[in-house]
């Protein structure tokens, strides 16, 4: 009898090691369900269907026929990127370990309008300052500070140091070099902002999903530049902009059309109005899409782009010769 017992249950762990061995996949992590998760979370979070006029039930038509349970991931994963490709959103990318979906039409299809290396050699010629994040340079009469990207904190002692050195006797203006700044934190944004008001000052509108309807929106809220510090720059400011502005930078476009002493100069931004909202699929990957939207005091949506108060593009035979013609129009502005 122990024999026997011994010899049925090898018997028992074996089948039962067969049985799981030819279960079918567990549902919530096939392709089919992973798709329908992706799909459904950008179905309900997604800010921008109508304004941009997607017709998200049709994406599903096209792709979802081509869903194939044998195909490896990277093939999954190019199929999904395809679907959210049709948002047209640089904030909508899919994370896995072996890459990111992005769209990047936004700025690929305009002249970048930025040289670092030109600025670099014929105008810093390495007597630049390194303020906090800022690459700041002095004209003598005029102030210049480059801000490379909104990841990077903005502290008081730097704005402080820049407000008070350029508001002396002899400077007319400062510059703000935002171009090709990919963004980053909204706190940025007040935090430079707001060293240039007196007081608080609704800049822009905004407003968040709340529901799982294309159009369900909660109220307009009013964004809202923060006074920072105790002395205000007064004197006028430019910030130029280009394609590669986005995001945060975008954010920081539309609130200067609330800045009087604030000149917007350049190429329309990139846009990137949706802040992001993010899930973790069921097989591990990484979602985010846009989950607000952005307007201008006077209710233009700024998603695509927040147009220039001045608009003008590098011209490519000035580069050749070492000049950077939308920084030459900002410097000439202020000096007028």
């Amino acid at each position: 009898m122990k024999k026997y017992i011994s010899l049925f249950l090898p018997f028992c762990i074996l089948l039962s090691s067969c049985e799981l061995l030819f279960m079918e996949p567990n549902p919530e992590t096939t392709k089919a369900a992973i798709f329908e998760e992706a799909w459904t979370f950008a179905d309900r979070e997604y800010s921008f269907f109508d304004f941009k006029k997607i017709d998200w039930d049709s994406v599903k038509e096209v792709f979802e026929p081509m869903i194939d349970e044998e195909m490896d991931d990277e093939e999954f994963f190019d199929l999904l990127a395809d679907m959210l490709f049709t948002l047209r959103d640089g904030h909508v990318n899919l994370r896995a370990p072996f890459d990111r979906s992005r769209n990047w039409t936004w700025f690929l299809d305009f002249p970048p309008n930025y040289n670092e290396d030109l600025l670099e050699r014929f105008y810093w010629k390495s007597e630049e300052q390194f303020v906090g994040p800022f690459t700041v340079f002095d004209f003598g009469d005029i102030g210049y500070a480059n801000y490379r990207s909104f990841s990077s904190s903005v502290s008081s002692s730097s704005m402080s140091y820049l407000v008070e050195k350029f508001s002396r006797e002899g400077y007319k203006g400062l510059i703000f070099d935002m171009r090709s700044n990919g963004g980053g934190s909204l706190s940025n944004v007040t935090n430079i902002l707001g060293w240039f008001t007196e007081e608080d000052k609704v800049a822009a509108k905004r407003r968040e999903k709340n529901g799982p309807g294309h159009n369900d929106f909660t109220e307009l809220d009013d964004f809202i530049i923060e006074k920072r510090g105790d002395t205000t720059y007064n004197k006028p400011v430019i910030v130029l902009v280009n394609r590669l502005s986005y995001s945060a930078t975008s954010f920081l476009s539309t609130c200067t059309k609330a800045f009087p002493n604030i000149i917007l100069m350049g190429d329309t931004t990139g846009g990137g109005g949706g802040a992001p909202v993010n899930t973790d699929l069921a097989n591990g990957w990484t979602l985010r899409v846009s989950g607000t939207q952005l307007f201008t005091l006077d209710g233009f949506n700024i998603e695509d782009g927040v147009p220039p108060d001045v608009f003008v593009q590098m011209d490519s035979t000035e580069m050749l010769n070492g000049t950077d013609t939308m920084l030459e129009l900002a410097l000439e502005t202020l000096r007028k």
